[in-house]
């Protein structure tokens, strides 16, 4: 007669399931978690939003998320300011106060960005 423990695959045996085990295995899950969300935030050190006087505000960190990188978001909103430059400014706006506030507050972003997503340069190199 085979009974259950002899069908289960030999990893599966219930003295694999024993506290000491679950502990270790719950530490080994826990630390690599730890490291994972260690290397992403040392990845980017970038603020989560900025703001402007006014009281604007633009959501840097979900703009990074969805593209991938400080790199690519800094890619994407210079973009945007690109073709609003490009199609003749707030000008061509209904509610110029408006684009105007939307422009800064992406310069900010841009500023930010570019402050975060630059390469961090050793003290006794020389760029160049």
């Amino acid at each position: 007669m085979v009974t259950l423990m002899d069908a289960l695959p030999r990893s599966f045996r219930a003295r694999d399931f024993s506290v000491r085990a679950l502990r270790a295995r719950r530490f080994h899950a826990a630390a690599i978690a730890g490291l994972i969300c260690a290397a992403t935030h040392a990845q980017t050190q970038c603020p989560g939003y900025v703001e402007t006087d006014a009281g604007s505000a633009f959501d840097i960190a979900s703009i990074i998320r969805d593209t991938g990188s400080p790199e690519s978001a800094l890619d994407k909103i210079r973009n945007a300011v690109a073709r609003v430059n490009a199609g003749g400014g707030c000008a061509i706006f209904r509610d110029r106060l408006a684009c105007e506030e939307t422009l800064t507050l992406a310069n900010k972003a841009i500023a930010a960005l570019q402050a975060c997503a630059s390469p961090t340069v050793p003290k006794n190199t020389k760029r160049g």
